[in-house]
């Protein structure tokens, strides 16, 4: 059978079999292995053993015991020497283990050791004679006593050893051999380890503990798996760090690992914990005396905003926002009136409470309240005219750990308004045709009235095309519809009166007859361009991409970030892999798609969008951010020869409702997959590489440029297609206020004229006729 013995930090492996009574020759062994490992067990550590004497305590057949044997010297495990006692003495074979000392094979007598199987070959059929004479027959008694005397020393160096080390200290090899008058037999159950100071102690022992202490400081923090495999023995120890009880010195980290107090992550995690400590104390007492707070009144520095929120929400604190300022609730409970007033004190709202037994804050508040589909669901509403409700105030509405929720009594009242169903309809929201439907106008015009602010935009809606329309309310439209003609009439006669200075500027510029027009300058070609010079955060983003590192690139618009991405994938596809490059939008991958096939070739570039399919087993492949998302998901054996992947506009990963993509897809690719990230507004880079360096396990290069190779310049465009600087532009404007003006009052005097003339001709017409009846005839 095989028993695991721990010696130190050694295993050994012991095969040990059960041997029967005295006088069975053949010892049962399963192959020569097993053999070799019971001879090595049997031939002393520290002197050698004769061939026979071998023979007669194992009792095994020779044939067998010759193999084993000098298998084991080919294997220079094993020494041998064909000596003579005396010279009358016959020849004989002598074993000893390579590790004998030479003194030790010198005083067995004189000749040459050496790891020769040769030397074995000695006659089969004496050592097969040998369980017949008188040595042989002798033999078993003296083993069994040997066993018997084994059995004593064992037990008496095992009490010896357990009064050594009842106090739990360390001791040196001499002096552990000093008391037990020699070496530790390798069968002793007491469990004595060498520790890594070269002193011994036993297992589990203050010491052994500290020796591993000092190991874990010296070698860094260890995962709990590590730890565990080089300290299994140390039962005790593990059994305490994996119910959750540290032993000193040992910390275990966040992240699971362990450590020891005196190394930096140590000092700096215990340091947190008493941070935490004096954080969870502060608390305590504003849990009791505050039914709102905030963490002003507990934080003294700002790096202890994230330790203080974590606290707050694992003792069941929530984030509520109401009337614009936020605060937490305490989870002890407190009385409803103190509840109500300090709810009126912090933030302005009113709300009854009577007399009655403590409450926690947090449900005193959805006792007032109710969510917004409670609160469709008793007006019989729908979630959307709810929220329109909210947003034109004629509801309250609060956040409670990012969900809102609406005062319960304001929805009682407006439940029994006898307008609520007008109101209702005047908040809902309406996309521009179906303003322009309500208008009798087209949907440009209803763009219009937003631009000159007759309508006020209230969100934006995507239509069919890709495109973000506007929203405008219902109640806007209805009540601009009557005044709508008289701003088409201002329209008209604006576009008239530009249609004539126009015409006019047209007259002016007009050349004289007969003289023509001079011919266009020739321009000279280009020059020929020469090889691109890359700018240094180009070369650096280059250089770590080719490296096989995943990087962010952060640059202005126009610096080049493509170039990066091009430089990428040529050596890609020069290596014979695969690149993908991945946009935000349908319309930017057809763009990419047609520049990179002028770059790389036709055949080298394929599309693939929702609808779309070009080339689709190219080795570079342009496709929207959700189709590789997909194919990380659906297809992933599809990308075993995609060596990187290009997300441009990386930035996406903020957006509310799609960044999702470019989380999954980072998370969720191959591991041999590496990435570029490109875009040009980025503000916390880091961050983003933080979290993706996290995901996948390996750093990530962060190249920001921020020198602007294209400056930005604010210009102004007229109606007629003039650029004009902010000085021309404020004259612009000045002037044309001034003729609108003008021509609004010359519009309202010809208009009055008009009245006038109309009302004159009426009176001649009929003022004679009617000066002749008589007033008395009415």
């Amino acid at each position: 059978m095989a028993k695991l013995f721990s010696y130190g930090k050694v295993d050994v492996e012991i095969f040990t079999i059960e041997i029967p009574e005295w006088g069975v020759w053949n010892l049962p062994v399963k192959d020569r292995e097993q053999l070799k490992t019971i001879i090595l067990q049997q031939l002393p550590e520290d002197q050698p053993l004769k061939l026979v004497d071998l023979l007669l305590k194992l009792k095994i057949s020779p044939q067998k015991l010759l193999g084993a044997l000098q298998s084991l010297a080919s294997a220079h495990l094993l020494k041998v020497a064909r000596l003579k006692s005396n010279p009358e003495a016959a020849e004989e074979v002598w074993l000893a283990r390579n590790e004998v000392p030479e003194a030790k094979l010198a005083m067995v007598g004189p000749g040459a050791w050496s790891y020769n199987p040769q030397q074995l070959a000695v006659r089969q059929k004496y050592l097969a004679t040998l369980h017949t004479t008188a040595a042989g027959e002798a033999e078993p008694e003296r083993q069994h006593q040997e066993q018997q005397r084994l059995k004593e020393q064992l037990a008496w160096q095992e009490k010896v050893l357990a009064e050594l080390f009842k106090d739990g200290q360390a001791m040196t090899r001499e002096e552990l051999e000093h008391a037990l008058g020699g070496p530790i037999l390798p069968k002793v159950k007491t469990p004595v380890l060498r520790l890594i100071s070269g002193r011994y102690a036993l297992a589990d022992s203050p010491a052994a503990w500290q020796d591993a202490a000092d190991y874990v400081t010296k070698k860094g923090p260890l995962s709990y798996d590590e730890f565990a495999r080089k300290f299994r023995i140390h039962g005790g120890l593990l059994a305490n760090i994996r119910s959750g009880k540290e032993i000193t010195p040992f910390v275990v980290l966040p992240n699971g690992y362990i450590t020891t107090s005196e190394t930096d992550a140590g000092k700096a995690e215990l340091a947190k914990r008493r941070i935490r400590a004096r954080l969870k104390d502060k608390l305590a007492q504003i849990y009791r005396d505050h039914p709102f707070f905030t963490l002003g009144q507990i934080i003294e520095d700002s790096e202890q905003r994230e330790e203080a929120t974590q606290i707050i929400k694992a003792d069941g604190a929530y984030r509520v926002n109401i009337n614009g300022v936020g605060l937490w609730t305490s989870p002890y409970p407190h009385d409803p009136r103190f509840i109500a007033q300090e709810l009126k004190r912090l933030t302005g709202q009113h709300l009854e409470a009577g007399q009655g037994a403590e409450v926690v804050p947090l449900t005193w508040l959805a006792s007032h309240s109710m969510t917004v589909s409670e609160a469709a669901d008793k007006l019989r509403l729908g979630e959307d005219d709810i929220l329109n409700l909210c947003e034109l105030d004629e509801l309250s509405s609060f956040r409670l750990d990012g969900n809102r929720r609406l005062w319960r009594d304001e929805v009682r009242e407006i439940k029994y308004r006898p307008d609520l169903h007008k109101t209702v309809k005047r908040a809902t929201k309406l996309n521009t045709l179906e303003a322009a439907d309500l208008l009798g106008t087209t949907p440009e015009r209803v763009r219009r009235l937003v631009r000159e602010g007759y309508l006020n935009a209230v969100g934006e809606i995507e239509t069919e095309g890709g495109r973000m329309g506007i929203l405008v309310r219902r109640g806007d439209v209805q009540a601009i519809k009557e005044r709508f003609p008289g701003i088409e009439h201002e329209w008209s006669l604006a576009a008239r009166q530009q249609r004539r200075e126009s015409t006019s500027a047209q007259r002016k510029e007009k050349l004289p007859s007969g003289k023509k027009r001079p011919r266009r300058a020739v321009t000279a070609p280009p020059p020929v361009p020469g090889p691109v010079q890359l700018d240094d955060f180009q070369e650096q983003a280059v250089k770590a991409a080719l490296a096989g590192k995943n990087v962010l690139v952060a640059a202005p618009t126009g610096t080049g970030k493509t170039v990066i991405a091009e430089r990428l994938i040529e050596a890609v596809m020069a290596r014979g892999k695969a690149a993908v490059y991945t946009s935000p939008l349908k319309a930017l991958s057809n763009q990419k798609f047609v520049d990179f096939r002028n770059v790389f070739g036709h055949d080298m570039v394929g599309l693939v969008t929702g609808d779309i399919s070009i080339n689709p087993y190219a080795p570079l492949l342009i496709m929207t951010t959700e189709i590789f998302r997909n194919r990380c998901f659906s297809e992933p054996k599809g990308l075993d020869d995609v060596a990187c992947v290009v997300f441009d506009e990386i930035h996406y990963l903020d957006d509310p409702d799609r960044g999702t993509a470019w989380e999954e897809s980072i998370i969720f690719a191959p591991p041999h997959v590496k990435f570029l990230g490109l875009s040009a507004t980025v503000p916390n880079i880091q961050e983003i590489a933080d979290w993706m360096a996290e995901v996948r396990g390996e750093p990530v290069e962060v190249v920001v440029e921020r020198n602007r190779a294209v400056p930005l310049a604010i210009n102004w465009l007229t109606s007629e297609g003039a650029i004009l600087d902010e000085d021309e532009a404020r004259e612009y404007i000045e002037e044309a206020v001034k003729r609108r003006v003008e021509e609004r009052r010359a519009e309202r005097q010809a208009a009055r004229e008009d009245e006038f003339a109309r009302r004159g001709r009426r009176w001649g017409k009929h003022g004679t006729h009617r000066s002749r009846k008589s007033i008395n005839s009415h």
